[in-house]
């Protein structure tokens, strides 16, 4: 491998796809641990992970009306 294939392989790692690609699996593993955790304790791990995302979504909901 020469410092030009390795300067080509960092330059293709954050290309828009691999970002778009990172992102959803974030969402799928986020989706898998609150299905596990809710699998595991029930409603009230549900309820934990609505409440903790409450400020989330309210800092989504500013930056939509803002227009960013």
């Amino acid at each position: 491998m020469t410092t030009e294939d390795a300067t080509l392989s960092h330059e293709t790692a954050k290309t828009p796809a691999s970002v778009v690609t990172l992102i959803l699996m974030c969402v799928v593993l986020f989706v898998a641990l609150t299905a596990l955790a809710t699998w595991t304790w029930g409603l009230p791990a549900l309820a934990m992970i609505a409440l903790a995302l409450v400020p989330v979504m309210y800092a989504l909901l500013i930056l939509i009306s803002m227009g960013r």
